[in-house]
């Protein structure tokens, strides 16, 4: 197994099992061998009648399971854009207007809090989705998101009398539902990726996991477009603008019967778990119980469970101090760190403030802000159509080395402002920006802790490394007025050495996950 030899043979990413029954073995770009004499041929030399197209197969059961999993990416979605377009009415209302540095810094609390929440349920979800399955801890993450935006809703009640109540009753609502919400959002980040992985094939892991970023970024759009003053963003409809997040969650419920619990999941649970995974993987692949691939992928998951043991009493102390999965979270961290630090959430939640700082008007601004959220939908639907045909690592060179690019042209924009050259220059950078993010950098560190980890690691491994990424997160929020203030048009300078860096280490350390089985790529990362 160990044979350097092997690795450049033309069967380099055959997997390393041998199953009884088994007389197919998936060789490369995407064929499959027909039968025992074609897998040990060189793929080069094979002829056609000895290989078989692999299909791509969503099925009725995977569409529906996919779409009801990404429900909580909506709210999380929502719930992280719609604290900016109404912010004006909401800070009226709470009695903490703008225009003053101490408002300001309590407004800044309640739109911050949520990531300290977030950084709460990430810890929490990992234990829950192991001890209780990943749908159950899917389905009471969607509840509390009720709780947070009932809170949030609410704080408009107690009102403001005399137009000022800094740390009034309203404030206090508000920051307990942003709390709760940011609880809900953090544990969303684990359980969704966690629960697509699981659930999805090879094939089309990579396009299903993207769903989660591209739903995040749908919701986002609208969250915006919903706040706008003319829409719902007024001091009378802004708290059914903040109830909106319940929608996604009562269809959640309505539907919960077609969200199965995860095959690997059920796996861990012993023998009774094996055949009710049977039974899930059946409907999911739409294939009957006999068939060979559908053998192969149980058997695949038992083996691995075997392998790892248990996870009831496996804890992040336990993971940092496994050496089997060391590799796959230093890959996992390192990218959650990096998407953070490459200053993305400083362009959606600073924008405003760098760009008017450093002489953009208020036009250009506006169709800054504009383009940013379409081209961020734009770039997750390229995302989910490359993700499976492109690969992992090229999609990671290639956003990172674009996002510099954006980087550059920022800068040179913002530190040349009046210029006739300059709107034009600004509005192309963060387009190309927040496009290049999303193609690569803004899913992929979502989708890799479901790829990296073991299943019966996955959970708390996924915990570690979204609780990682939101620190990252209220750590850049906290520190780049800093940076903005003392490197005015250079602010994002740093950020691009960040991704610079970022490049060198996937070009040496990140391994190819596409197509791939889960215990392949595993076992890859042990040799």
């Amino acid at each position: 197994m160990s044979d350097p030899g092997f690795k450049s043979s033309p069967l380099e990413d055959l997997p390393l099992l041998a199953l009884p029954g088994i007389d197919t073995r998936v060789l490369k770009h995407r064929k499959m061998g027909i039968n025992y004499d074609t897998i040990s041929e060189p793929f080069s030399e094979m002829d056609d009648m000895s290989l078989v197209n692999i299909e791509t197969k969503f099925t009725r059961s995977l569409v529906v399971a996919t779409l009801l999993a990404c429900c909580p990416a909506l709210q999380y979605g929502y719930n992280n854009a719609n604290m900016n377009t109404a912010a004006v009415v909401m800070r009226n209302d709470l009695g903490i207007p703008i225009f003053n540095l101490d408002n300001d810094a309590v407004w800044g609390f309640c739109v911050s809090v949520f990531c300290l929440g977030a950084l709460v349920g990430c810890t929490v979800s990992g234990g829950v989705a192991d001890r209780f399955g990943r749908k159950r801890a899917i389905l009471m993450n969607s509840a509390i998101y009720i709780l947070g935006a009932l809170l949030e809703a609410s704080s408009k009640l107690p009102g403001c009398p005399h137009g000022y109540c800094r740390l009034g009753l309203g404030v206090v609502l508000m920051v307990t539902g942003r709390a709760i919400s940011g609880a809900a959002s953090g544990a969303t980040t684990v359980l969704v990726p966690m629960y697509l992985g699981e659930v999805s094939p090879p094939e089309l892991r990579g396009m299903l996991g993207t769903g989660f970023q591209l739903m995040c970024c749908i919701a986002m759009l609208v969250a915006q477009v919903l706040g706008l003053p003319f829409v719902l963003g007024s001091d009378r409809l802004w708290p059914i603008y903040m109830l909106l997040v319940i929608v996604p969650a009562l269809f959640l419920f309505l539907l919960q019967a077609y969200l199965p619990e995860t095959p690997r999941w059920l796996v861990s649970r012993g023998p009774q778990g094996v055949d009710d995974a049977k039974v899930v993987l059946s409907s999911l692949r739409n294939m009957f119980d006999g068939e060979p691939k559908l053998k192969e992928e149980l058997l695949a998951m038992q083996e691995a469970s075997s392998k790892t043991g248990s996870s009831e009493r496996y804890g992040g102390f336990d993971l940092l101090r496994d050496r089997t999965v060391r590799r796959g979270l230093i890959i996992c961290s390192v990218t959650a760190m990096v998407q953070q630090f490459s200053g993305i959430n400083n362009v959606f939640n600073y924008s405003t403030a760098f760009l008017s700082q450093n002489g953009m008007s208020m036009d250009t601004i506006t169709i800054i802000t504009v383009l940013m959220n379409v081209g961020n939908v734009m770039a997750g639907l390229l995302s989910a159509y490359l993700m499976d045909s492109a690969g992992r690592r090229i999609l990671l060179l290639s956003s990172s080395g674009f996002m510099v690019v954006g980087i550059v042209m920022l800068t040179a924009a913002l530190t040349c402002p009046g210029q006739e050259w300059t709107a034009p220059m600004a509005i192309s950078a963060v387009v190309l920006f927040i496009m290049s993010f999303g193609i690569g950098m803004g899913p992929i560190p979502w989708l890799f802790p479901a790829e990296l980890f073991p299943s019966n690691r996955s959970a708390v491994g996924s915990s570690i490394v979204a609780s990682i990424n939101w620190f990252a997160n209220f750590l850049v929020g906290q520190t780049f007025p800093f940076f903005s203030n003392w490197l005015s048009g250079y602010c994002f300078i740093p950020s691009a050495f960040v991704l610079l860096g970022f490049i060198v280490f996937v070009h040496r350390r990140v391994p190819e996950t596409r197509g791939k089985a889960l215990e392949q790529i595993f076992k890859e990362l042990n040799e």
